[in-house]
């Protein structure tokens, strides 16, 4: 996620002549990120159809708001930022439906599963487990809560930091810390209720 200086130095001209209102200017932009946020629409929309439509909507939304850019944040983080708020205002409008997700769990079932997820080394997984990982990962994902859902994406898949996360929710990092915490313990719950539900047969 870090730009070199001569590439943050580049980057800083590209924006500044968007800002003068050169759309040639803003392609590079287009180009160096567009694949971030492909992938970000997909894991929030979760429909492959609507990915690529969505994401040229928030790359004009962007370059229409990028005079309101002031270099206080990182631009990837501001343009993450109007594309999630962008996504969520189309689910909104869509009304997706939700499969419901495992909300009960008490205080001693909390640390059960934190105990489980400390147990289990990431480094021991072969490639075949990652990949099916990966897929459990986008399957859980699916059955979140909008917000969990949210937290989790831009954490666990897009790796922002804690910071970045609080300036594209507009949310305290604190708040981001105990949002994220819970998320990953009732995605854990989900989990082993999910488990519990392919045993049947």
């Amino acid at each position: 996620m870090e730009n070199s200086g001569a590439q943050l130095a580049q980057e800083i001209q590209w924006i500044k002549r968007a800002q003068l209102g050169e759309p040639e200017a803003f392609g590079p932009l287009v180009q160096k990120y567009q694949q971030r946020v492909f992938a970000l629409v997909y894991h929030l929309v979760r429909r492959r159809d609507e990915v690529e439509d969505l994401a040229q909507e928030i790359f004009i939304k962007a370059f229409r708001a990028i005079r309101s850019y002031n270099f206080q944040s990182s631009f990837v983080t501001w343009l993450s930022r109007i594309a999630t708020n962008h996504c969520y205002d189309y689910l909104r409008h869509e009304r997706a439906s939700r499969v419901s997700f495992y909300w009960q769990m008490g205080e001693e079932s909390q640390q059960e599963l934190e105990a489980n997820a400390q147990s289990q080394p990431e480094d021991a997984l072969d490639h075949e487990e990652q990949l099916a990982l990966k897929d459990l990962v986008d399957k859980l994902l699916e059955r979140a809560p909008e917000n969990d859902r949210k937290i989790l994406l831009l954490k666990e898949l897009q790796d922002y930091s804690v910071e970045e996360i609080a300036e594209i929710l507009n949310l305290k990092p604190t708040t981001v810390k105990v949002r994220l915490h819970r998320a990953r313990k009732r995605m854990l719950e989900d989990l082993r209720q999910w488990r519990e539900e392919n045993k049947r047969p």
